[in-house]
């Protein structure tokens, strides 16, 4: 039995205390200063979140941002499993401070809260992606005050950073960005374009400010068009061939035949934030980090980062 802890009974805290319970974690409680005690069936709430703690062997940070490092810290000294929500810090430097924190525990597993990684969209396209040469996302959501500590970058793009970083099998050579404060004082728009080493391009545009909300990727490769609906839960691969296949449509380019095959997902079912908390569970059974532990979204938060840097410097305040 492993006994998790909840630290966070906010919007997102909630969600998480649903989703535990479909989970093999045994639930033992939750705490959140910032919170009036509110039953949660038989869920106790903690006062004293020390006490909480040392009383888990694992723990959720669901908290607000500027949180995070604190409980990080706090969970790593008391020998602590942990799950923390994106974005894992608040600055590259707290990433830093952690990671080197975690290079002395081996032994404990980690996790950040990339949940477009379990998203059954991404699952259905993950195998078909193959070296992309060009990468457009966009993520779009409405104004709101939760998540508003932090700038849209580490708000929302951070999501779409983690996916395109584990999309291209490359070092990041170049970065450009602007951006955009509009009712916060970080950024509430940003526009990235990350160049690689290995000359693939992604464009990335995030908005807090959207009348309607957006989660989509096109991803384009050789021989093939990938396109993904975080939102809606679908994707479709359009691939190329020299030789016919089962279903394969014959179509010219300007003298040379090529086939065209088309696989739909249509709309998936699944809960993402169930699974990646059953990932959790299993990492910590089988004594095996997770491919969202902390030490590996290092490089997500030094990206993110830099594009926030960038963008300031050349932001419309």
């Amino acid at each position: 039995m492993i006994k998790v802890a909840l630290f966070g009974y906010g919007h997102l805290g909630k969600i998480h205390s649903k989703c535990l319970k479909q989970t093999s974690f045994s639930f033992i409680g939750y705490h959140d200063p910032h919170v009036a005690v509110q039953e949660d069936g038989d869920v106790i709430s903690y006062e004293d979140g020390d006490r909480l703690m040392e009383e888990c062997d694992a723990c959720i940070i669901a908290s607000t941002t500027s949180s995070h490092t604190e409980l990080i810290k706090k969970a790593i000294s008391k020998g602590k499993h942990f799950f923390v929500e994106k974005p894992m810090t608040s600055t590259a430097i707290e990433a830093m401070e952690i990671d080197q924190l975690l290079s002395d525990h081996p032994e404990l597993i980690s996790q950040v809260g990339f949940v477009e990684r379990y998203n059954p969209a991404y699952t259905f396209i993950k195998p078909s992606i193959r070296e992309p040469r060009f990468i457009e996302v966009h993520r779009l959501a409405g104004f709101s005050p939760r998540g508003n500590d932090v700038s849209v970058v580490l708000d929302l793009m951070i999501h779409d950073l983690d996916l395109v970083l584990s999309m291209v099998p490359s070092e990041v050579k170049e970065i450009k960005a602007n951006g955009l404060m509009l009712v916060s004082d970080s950024l509430d728009i940003c526009n990235a374009r990350i160049e690689f080493e290995n000359k693939s391009v992604a464009n990335l545009t995030a908005s807090r400010m959207s009348l309607k909300q957006m989660r989509k990727f096109r991803v384009f490769q050789k021989d093939a068009y990938l396109s993904l609906d975080l939102d809606e839960k679908k994707a479709q691969v359009v691939s190329l061939s020299d030789e016919s296949e089962d279903n394969a449509m014959k179509v010219n380019f300007g003298g040379t035949d090529k086939y065209m095959s088309i696989s739909n997902s249509k709309k998936m079912d699944g809960n993402a934030i169930v699974d990646e908390l059953n990932d959790f569970y299993n990492a910590i059974k089988n004594g095996q980090q997770p491919m969202t532990n902390c030490r590996a979204a290092l490089k997500t938060s030094i990206v993110a980062d830099k594009i926030e840097k960038i963008a300031l410097e050349s932001s419309i305040i």
